[in-house]
Protein backbone atom coordinates (compact mmCIF):
# COMPACT_ATOMS: atom_id res chain seq x y z
CA UNK A 1 0.00 0.00 0.00
CA UNK A 2 1.61 3.14 -1.38
CA UNK A 3 1.91 5.98 1.88
CA UNK A 4 -0.14 8.43 0.70
CA UNK A 5 -2.92 6.32 0.51
CA UNK A 6 -2.07 4.48 4.07
CA UNK A 7 -2.56 8.22 4.70
CA UNK A 8 -5.77 8.85 3.52
CA UNK A 9 -7.39 5.62 5.35
CA UNK A 10 -5.92 6.50 8.46
CA UNK A 11 -7.49 10.46 8.24
CA UNK A 12 -10.54 8.53 7.34
CA UNK A 13 -10.73 6.37 10.06
CA UNK A 14 -10.02 8.97 12.11
CA UNK A 15 -12.90 11.14 10.90
CA UNK A 16 -15.32 8.11 11.71
CA UNK A 17 -14.06 8.09 14.65
CA UNK A 18 -14.94 11.43 15.87
CA UNK A 19 -18.05 11.65 13.84
CA UNK A 20 -19.21 8.02 15.84
CA UNK A 21 -18.55 10.35 18.94
CA UNK A 22 -20.02 13.45 18.08
CA UNK A 23 -23.15 10.81 17.45
CA UNK A 24 -22.86 9.39 20.73
CA UNK A 25 -22.93 12.93 22.66
CA UNK A 26 -25.65 14.57 21.26
CA UNK A 27 -25.86 17.16 22.93
CA UNK A 28 -22.78 19.75 23.01
CA UNK A 29 -20.82 20.68 26.37
CA UNK A 30 -20.31 23.67 27.68
CA UNK A 31 -19.37 25.55 31.12
CA UNK A 32 -23.07 26.77 32.10
CA UNK A 33 -23.75 25.89 35.62
CA UNK A 34 -27.00 25.39 37.12
CA UNK A 35 -28.14 27.94 39.83
CA UNK A 36 -31.06 27.84 42.70
CA UNK A 37 -30.97 31.27 43.39
CA UNK A 38 -32.11 32.22 40.01
CA UNK A 39 -34.53 29.73 40.00
CA UNK A 40 -37.23 31.78 42.99
CA UNK A 41 -37.28 34.75 40.17
CA UNK A 42 -37.60 32.51 37.30
CA UNK A 43 -35.26 32.31 34.29
CA UNK A 44 -35.81 34.06 31.14
CA UNK A 45 -34.05 33.24 28.31
CA UNK A 46 -35.19 35.22 24.99
CA UNK A 47 -35.59 33.42 20.97
CA UNK A 48 -32.45 34.62 20.06
CA UNK A 49 -30.47 33.23 22.77
CA UNK A 50 -32.38 30.05 22.54
CA UNK A 51 -31.19 29.56 19.13
CA UNK A 52 -27.96 29.64 20.65
CA UNK A 53 -28.63 27.06 22.61
CA UNK A 54 -30.25 25.18 20.05
CA UNK A 55 -27.27 25.26 18.20
CA UNK A 56 -25.69 23.34 20.94
CA UNK A 57 -28.40 20.79 20.88
CA UNK A 58 -29.51 21.33 24.28
CA UNK A 59 -32.55 23.20 24.08
CA UNK A 60 -35.70 24.02 22.20
CA UNK A 61 -38.05 26.71 21.84
CA UNK A 62 -41.83 25.47 22.56
CA UNK A 63 -44.57 27.34 21.67
CA UNK A 64 -48.07 27.04 23.93
CA UNK A 65 -51.08 29.23 23.37
CA UNK A 66 -48.72 31.85 21.83
CA UNK A 67 -46.45 32.03 24.74
CA UNK A 68 -42.95 30.74 24.31
CA UNK A 69 -40.31 28.83 26.04
CA UNK A 70 -36.78 28.04 25.76
CA UNK A 71 -37.02 24.32 27.21
CA UNK A 72 -33.50 22.12 27.71
CA UNK A 73 -32.73 18.86 27.18
CA UNK A 74 -29.33 17.02 27.82
CA UNK A 75 -29.11 13.78 25.21
CA UNK A 76 -26.50 11.29 24.53
CA UNK A 77 -26.70 8.46 22.23
CA UNK A 78 -29.09 9.76 19.40
CA UNK A 79 -27.84 9.23 15.38
CA UNK A 80 -27.49 13.03 14.23
CA UNK A 81 -30.49 15.13 12.89
CA UNK A 82 -31.78 14.36 10.47
CA UNK A 83 -30.75 10.37 11.26
CA UNK A 84 -34.01 8.10 12.64
CA UNK A 85 -33.71 6.84 15.98
CA UNK A 86 -36.17 3.97 16.18
CA UNK A 87 -36.77 4.07 20.19
CA UNK A 88 -34.89 7.03 22.45
CA UNK A 89 -35.60 7.13 26.59
CA UNK A 90 -36.31 10.21 27.73
CA UNK A 91 -36.42 11.36 31.84
CA UNK A 92 -38.83 13.38 33.35
CA UNK A 93 -37.26 14.67 36.80
CA UNK A 94 -38.91 15.32 39.87
CA UNK A 95 -39.74 18.84 41.63
CA UNK A 96 -36.59 21.19 42.36
CA UNK A 97 -38.90 22.85 45.42
CA UNK A 98 -40.57 22.29 48.29
CA UNK A 99 -43.27 23.97 49.88
CA UNK A 100 -42.47 27.61 49.88
CA UNK A 101 -40.28 28.99 46.35
CA UNK A 102 -37.02 29.92 48.24
CA UNK A 103 -36.66 26.20 48.85
CA UNK A 104 -34.90 25.30 46.09
CA UNK A 105 -32.67 22.00 45.45
CA UNK A 106 -31.25 19.29 43.69
CA UNK A 107 -29.49 20.73 40.32
CA UNK A 108 -27.30 23.08 42.59
CA UNK A 109 -23.67 21.42 41.98
CA UNK A 110 -24.70 20.59 38.06
CA UNK A 111 -24.35 22.32 35.10
CA UNK A 112 -24.58 20.99 31.26
CA UNK A 113 -21.59 18.96 31.02
CA UNK A 114 -22.56 16.80 33.70
CA UNK A 115 -25.86 16.58 32.60
CA UNK A 116 -24.66 15.31 29.19
CA UNK A 117 -22.14 12.75 31.01
CA UNK A 118 -25.21 11.40 33.15
CA UNK A 119 -26.83 10.67 29.79
CA UNK A 120 -24.22 9.11 28.50
CA UNK A 121 -23.46 6.73 31.13
CA UNK A 122 -27.14 5.53 30.55
CA UNK A 123 -26.87 5.77 27.04
CA UNK A 124 -23.71 3.33 26.93
CA UNK A 125 -25.07 1.18 29.59
CA UNK A 126 -28.52 0.77 27.63
CA UNK A 127 -27.49 0.90 24.38
CA UNK A 128 -30.07 3.46 23.56
CA UNK A 129 -30.50 7.34 23.31
CA UNK A 130 -31.36 8.89 26.91
CA UNK A 131 -32.29 11.91 27.46
CA UNK A 132 -33.07 14.38 30.18
CA UNK A 133 -35.75 16.76 29.56
CA UNK A 134 -35.78 19.98 32.04
CA UNK A 135 -39.04 20.88 33.10
CA UNK A 136 -40.03 24.71 32.98
CA UNK A 137 -37.97 27.12 35.40
CA UNK A 138 -35.35 24.11 36.16
CA UNK A 139 -31.87 22.72 35.17
CA UNK A 140 -31.81 25.77 32.86
CA UNK A 141 -34.90 25.81 31.25
CA UNK A 142 -36.65 29.15 31.41
CA UNK A 143 -39.75 29.88 32.78
CA UNK A 144 -40.70 29.98 36.64
CA UNK A 145 -40.97 26.62 38.66
CA UNK A 146 -43.04 27.71 41.33
CA UNK A 147 -45.90 28.79 39.08
CA UNK A 148 -45.59 26.57 36.43
CA UNK A 149 -44.93 22.69 38.01
CA UNK A 150 -48.12 20.49 37.74
CA UNK A 151 -50.02 22.85 35.99
CA UNK A 152 -51.99 22.12 32.41
CA UNK A 153 -49.62 24.65 31.01
CA UNK A 154 -46.46 22.86 31.78
CA UNK A 155 -47.75 19.01 30.86
CA UNK A 156 -48.59 21.11 27.49
CA UNK A 157 -45.19 22.47 27.13
CA UNK A 158 -43.56 19.17 27.78
CA UNK A 159 -45.56 17.18 26.01
CA UNK A 160 -45.07 19.42 22.64
CA UNK A 161 -40.94 19.42 23.82
CA UNK A 162 -41.49 15.85 23.08
CA UNK A 163 -42.77 16.41 19.54
CA UNK A 164 -39.96 18.95 18.93
CA UNK A 165 -37.31 16.28 19.55
CA UNK A 166 -38.99 13.50 18.04
CA UNK A 167 -39.09 15.54 14.39
CA UNK A 168 -35.26 17.09 15.41
CA UNK A 169 -33.93 13.97 15.58
CA UNK A 170 -36.42 10.98 13.65
CA UNK A 171 -37.59 9.26 16.61
CA UNK A 172 -40.14 6.97 16.22
CA UNK A 173 -40.97 5.66 19.56
CA UNK A 174 -40.29 7.11 23.08
CA UNK A 175 -39.43 4.94 26.11
CA UNK A 176 -40.50 7.79 28.70
CA UNK A 177 -40.18 7.77 32.48
CA UNK A 178 -40.44 10.34 35.41
CA UNK A 179 -39.65 10.73 39.15
CA UNK A 180 -42.07 12.14 41.49
CA UNK A 181 -44.09 15.19 39.13
CA UNK A 182 -41.69 13.69 36.41
CA UNK A 183 -43.81 10.42 36.84
CA UNK A 184 -47.15 12.08 37.42
CA UNK A 185 -46.15 13.90 33.90
CA UNK A 186 -45.35 10.40 32.06
CA UNK A 187 -48.80 9.33 33.19
CA UNK A 188 -50.43 11.88 31.87
CA UNK A 189 -48.84 11.53 28.37
CA UNK A 190 -50.27 7.81 28.41
CA UNK A 191 -53.01 9.47 27.12
CA UNK A 192 -52.34 11.90 25.11
CA UNK A 193 -49.48 10.22 22.77
CA UNK A 194 -49.34 6.77 20.77
CA UNK A 195 -45.66 6.40 20.24
CA UNK A 196 -44.97 5.38 23.92
CA UNK A 197 -43.22 2.12 24.51
CA UNK A 198 -42.65 2.47 27.94
CA UNK A 199 -43.42 4.64 30.52
CA UNK A 200 -42.05 4.61 33.52
CA UNK A 201 -43.70 6.56 36.69
CA UNK A 202 -41.07 6.13 39.42
CA UNK A 203 -42.90 7.49 42.98
CA UNK A 204 -45.15 9.55 41.09
CA UNK A 205 -48.70 10.75 41.81
CA UNK A 206 -50.94 9.31 38.87
CA UNK A 207 -54.09 9.75 41.12
CA UNK A 208 -53.37 13.37 41.73
CA UNK A 209 -56.56 14.24 43.27
CA UNK A 210 -56.08 10.96 45.37
CA UNK A 211 -52.66 12.16 46.62
CA UNK A 212 -53.95 15.70 47.44
CA UNK A 213 -56.72 14.17 49.30
CA UNK A 214 -54.79 11.66 51.16
CA UNK A 215 -52.44 14.79 51.97
CA UNK A 216 -55.04 17.02 52.94
CA UNK A 217 -54.02 19.79 50.45
CA UNK A 218 -57.74 21.23 50.19
CA UNK A 219 -55.96 24.98 49.05
CA UNK A 220 -54.70 23.01 45.91
CA UNK A 221 -57.96 20.94 45.67
CA UNK A 222 -60.09 24.04 45.99
CA UNK A 223 -58.09 25.21 42.26
CA UNK A 224 -58.93 22.05 39.86
CA UNK A 225 -57.90 24.26 36.96
CA UNK A 226 -54.38 24.73 38.32
CA UNK A 227 -53.33 21.18 38.21
CA UNK A 228 -54.21 17.47 35.98
CA UNK A 229 -55.04 14.53 36.98
CA UNK A 230 -53.73 11.60 34.69
CA UNK A 231 -56.51 9.52 37.12
CA UNK A 232 -59.22 11.40 35.47
CA UNK A 233 -58.10 10.21 31.67
CA UNK A 234 -57.25 6.47 32.20
CA UNK A 235 -59.94 5.84 29.49
CA UNK A 236 -58.50 7.77 27.07
CA UNK A 237 -55.29 5.65 27.32
CA UNK A 238 -54.94 4.20 23.24
CA UNK A 239 -54.71 0.37 23.78
CA UNK A 240 -51.59 -0.95 23.19
CA UNK A 241 -50.31 -4.56 23.68
CA UNK A 242 -46.33 -3.86 22.61
CA UNK A 243 -46.19 -1.06 25.46
CA UNK A 244 -45.24 -1.94 29.15
CA UNK A 245 -46.21 0.55 32.02
CA UNK A 246 -44.11 -0.06 35.34
CA UNK A 247 -45.61 2.24 38.58
CA UNK A 248 -42.55 2.02 40.96
CA UNK A 249 -42.98 2.95 44.77
CA UNK A 250 -41.54 2.37 48.37
CA UNK A 251 -45.02 1.04 50.27
CA UNK A 252 -43.22 3.41 53.20
CA UNK A 253 -43.67 6.76 51.29
CA UNK A 254 -44.90 9.59 53.08
CA UNK A 255 -44.84 12.07 50.67
CA UNK A 256 -47.14 10.30 48.02
CA UNK A 257 -49.29 7.66 50.02
CA UNK A 258 -48.39 4.44 48.40
CA UNK A 259 -51.89 3.53 48.24
CA UNK A 260 -52.47 5.77 45.23
CA UNK A 261 -50.20 4.74 43.39
CA UNK A 262 -51.40 1.57 43.54
CA UNK A 263 -54.93 2.47 43.09
CA UNK A 264 -54.24 4.29 39.60
CA UNK A 265 -52.33 0.65 38.63
CA UNK A 266 -55.19 -1.19 39.88
CA UNK A 267 -57.33 0.99 37.33
CA UNK A 268 -54.67 1.16 34.47
CA UNK A 269 -54.55 -2.72 35.18
CA UNK A 270 -58.32 -3.42 34.78
CA UNK A 271 -58.53 -1.88 31.61
CA UNK A 272 -56.56 -4.30 30.22
CA UNK A 273 -53.29 -2.02 29.61
CA UNK A 274 -49.64 -4.26 29.94
CA UNK A 275 -49.13 -2.80 33.76
CA UNK A 276 -46.67 -3.92 36.63
CA UNK A 277 -46.73 -2.31 40.30
CA UNK A 278 -42.98 -2.62 41.63
CA UNK A 279 -43.16 -2.05 45.34
CA UNK A 280 -39.42 -1.84 46.48
CA UNK A 281 -38.62 -0.51 50.13
CA UNK A 282 -35.49 0.93 48.44
CA UNK A 283 -35.79 4.69 49.32
CA UNK A 284 -34.29 6.74 51.82
CA UNK A 285 -35.60 7.75 55.32
CA UNK A 286 -37.39 9.90 56.11
CA UNK A 287 -39.84 10.40 53.96
CA UNK A 288 -38.86 7.06 51.09
CA UNK A 289 -39.44 8.92 48.25
CA UNK A 290 -36.12 8.95 45.83
CA UNK A 291 -36.11 5.98 43.78
CA UNK A 292 -34.44 7.50 40.81
CA UNK A 293 -32.33 4.68 39.99
CA UNK A 294 -34.99 2.17 39.66
CA UNK A 295 -36.89 4.06 37.48
CA UNK A 296 -33.82 5.23 34.97
CA UNK A 297 -32.97 0.99 35.21
CA UNK A 298 -36.35 0.06 34.40
CA UNK A 299 -36.70 2.77 31.80
CA UNK A 300 -33.39 1.77 30.54
CA UNK A 301 -33.54 -1.85 30.30
CA UNK A 302 -37.64 -1.60 28.97
CA UNK A 303 -36.27 0.76 26.08
CA UNK A 304 -34.09 -1.75 25.34
CA UNK A 305 -36.41 -4.37 24.38
CA UNK A 306 -35.38 -6.42 28.10
CA UNK A 307 -37.91 -9.33 28.81
CA UNK A 308 -40.44 -8.17 32.19
CA UNK A 309 -38.82 -10.89 34.09
CA UNK A 310 -35.30 -9.85 33.96
CA UNK A 311 -36.69 -6.55 34.45
CA UNK A 312 -38.20 -6.74 37.92
CA UNK A 313 -35.44 -9.22 39.32
CA UNK A 314 -32.86 -6.42 38.30
CA UNK A 315 -35.06 -3.58 40.28
CA UNK A 316 -35.25 -6.43 43.27
CA UNK A 317 -31.48 -7.04 43.06
CA UNK A 318 -30.43 -2.94 43.36
CA UNK A 319 -28.82 -1.86 46.34
CA UNK A 320 -30.77 0.82 48.20
CA UNK A 321 -31.23 4.20 46.54
CA UNK A 322 -27.98 6.03 46.73
CA UNK A 323 -27.83 10.38 47.44
CA UNK A 324 -27.61 12.00 44.18
CA UNK A 325 -28.10 15.72 43.21
CA UNK A 326 -30.35 15.46 39.38
CA UNK A 327 -33.89 14.21 40.37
Amino acid sequence: MRRGAAIAILAWLALSMSMATAAQSQSQPSAERFSNAVVTEGIAITRQACAALEAQETAAWVEVEGRGECLRYYAAGLRPAPGLNPIAAAWLHGDIMGTKPTSVGHQEGLGVAAMIDQERALSERFGIPFLFLARPGAYGSSGRFWTTRHTPREAALMNALLDVLKARYGVRVWALGGHSAGGTLTAEFLARRHDLRCAVISSGAPAYRAYLEARGLRTVLARPQGWFDPAESLDRIPPDPGRRVFVIGDPRETNIPFHTQRHYFDVLAARGHAAWLVPLERAPAPRHHSLVDFGETALGLCGSGTDTGRILATLKAMPNQRDRISN
